[in-house]
């Protein structure tokens, strides 16, 4: 075939069905060994194009690839280097969780537990070898067969080693960063495990707890101050005990105070066991009742029926979250000023580089709200019959109409009507105006 590629012992056809992944200097093709068959990934880098940073952070990926052998960790089989491109083989995987969360939203809590157990055991194997991931998200979390596969060590760092990790350059993906890296550019084994609590609530709750508008990093560095003053989040509805505990000690914003995987294991290991005795207790339960009042009164015991936590729609609850307890897919490195008046104001960052795997880019959806059509007749509506949606927008409305002169006082309001539309709301044209006027104030 006219578009086949052989590489090394290994081929793929460029074709645009048999591509599953694009970055920015690269491409990911489906392919197979020549000899077993067997499915792989095969990443074609273009060599004009990598020069530099860019150049170090391939070399150091491989480098770092080829001493990883875990059952999470994406295995890497071979890599080539040709005239005009770089090759990395790796094993295939069928998709991502970025993918997944954008399909379905969110996952289901014992889903996400089990991917949660999973990363941490990779994140442990990590730790014992010294080396510090950096760019925990969803994209950089691919599933196979069921399992997850920790992927894309290109911003990865051995510690004790020499390299671009010179601190010269801010490395990560703003909305996954920790805040001591965020803030104060300092990082270590527990950077990765903040950013494991940040993906741990976004695969339940289908969005991170802190967001920024068109990806400010001041915003964020705002929000993570205050966090760190009020320790609460906010949840779009109830989970378990053990998925509570175990965000609000990942997300510890000392360090110090942040969980580490054993800890982990605990909180989600006691999960399993309360689940295996319900699970006991439901069934040893002796049961008298008649066939007939059976099919009415015996609920059906699927996983959503066993858990005892109750969901309810368009409830906030806030968590408060004491210190001792305790990518928007935008990949990136910035330049650091090196000046005191920089490091005392935490200035903005000016130089973004990066780099970025297929929809890393790309924001998650956000659900839309089809306002129902009303007649003229039935304008008048009262807060007592309004349902969800209707009574959502009475008060984004009503927020509107509070706005006084006092442009910190709006701009207070105008973060409020986000957050709501952020967390409940369905209008996408409504939440692109607040975001504009955001932006704009």
């Amino acid at each position: 075939m006219l578009n086949e590629k052989v590489i090394g012992e290994y081929v793929y056809i460029l074709s645009e069905e048999c591509k599953v992944g694009v970055g920015q200097f690269s491409h990911v093709y489906k392919g197979y060994h020549e000899k077993t068959k067997k499915l792989v990934a095969i990443k074609q880098i273009d060599k004009k194009q990598t020069k530099g940073i860019f150049e170090q952070m391939l070399r150091n990926e491989i480098n770092i690839l080829r001493q990883l052998d875990h059952q999470y960790i994406l295995k890497m089989y071979s890599h080539y280097e040709t005239q005009n491109n770089y090759y990395i083989i790796t094993e295939f995987c069928e998709t991502d969780i970025l993918q997944i969360i954008k399909q379905q939203g969110s996952l289901p809590e014992d889903t996400v537990i089990n991917y949660i157990q999973q990363i941490g055991e990779a994140l442990q194997y990590l730790n014992s070898k010294k080396i510090i991931h950096r760019d925990i998200k969803p994209s950089n979390i691919l599933i196979h067969e069921g399992e997850v596969r920790l992927a894309d060590f290109g911003f990865a760092i051995q510690q004790g080693s020499v390299g671009f990790e010179d601190k010269q350059f801010q490395i990560g993906s703003p909305l996954y960063m920790s805040p001591e890296t965020l803030i104060k550019n300092e990082y270590n084994h527990k950077t990765d495990l903040w950013s494991l609590g940040i993906l741990y609530f976004e695969m339940i709750f289908g969005i991170v707890p802190f967001y920024s508008i068109e990806d400010k990093i001041d915003d964020l560095i705002r929000q993570l101050k205050q966090y760190q003053m009020d320790y609460t989040l906010m949840f779009k509805h109830k989970i378990s005990e053990a998925s509570t505990n175990a965000i609000r000690n990942l997300l510890a914003y000392n360090p110090v105070h942040r969980c580490d995987i054993q800890q982990l294991q605990i909180i989600l290991k006691n999960h399993e066991k309360k689940r295996q005795l319900e699970d006991t207790s439901i069934h040893s339960q002796k049961r008298t009742i008649t066939p007939e009042k059976r099919k009415k009164t015996t609920p059906n015991q699927s996983p959503e029926n066993r858990s005892k936590v109750a969901l309810v729609q368009k409830e906030l609850i806030k968590i408060s979250l004491p210190a001792l307890s305790l990518d928007k897919k935008t990949t990136c490195f910035t330049k650091k000023k090196h000046n005191k008046e920089d490091d005392q104001q935490n200035s903005k960052r000016e130089e973004n580089l990066g780099t970025d795997r297929k929809d890393n880019g790309a924001a998650h959806d956000i659900s839309i709200i089809k306002k129902q059509d009303q007649n003229s007749q039935s304008n008048q509506i009262t807060q007592e019959n309004m349902n969800n949606e209707d009574f959502l927008a009475f008060v984004i409305k009503k927020l509107e109409s509070a706005k006084r002169q006092d442009a910190n006082q709006n701009k207070l309001i105008q973060e409020c009507q986000l957050l709501l539309y952020q967390y409940y709301g369905k209008d996408q044209e409504i939440l692109k105006s607040l975001k504009k006027q955001e932006t704009n104030s």
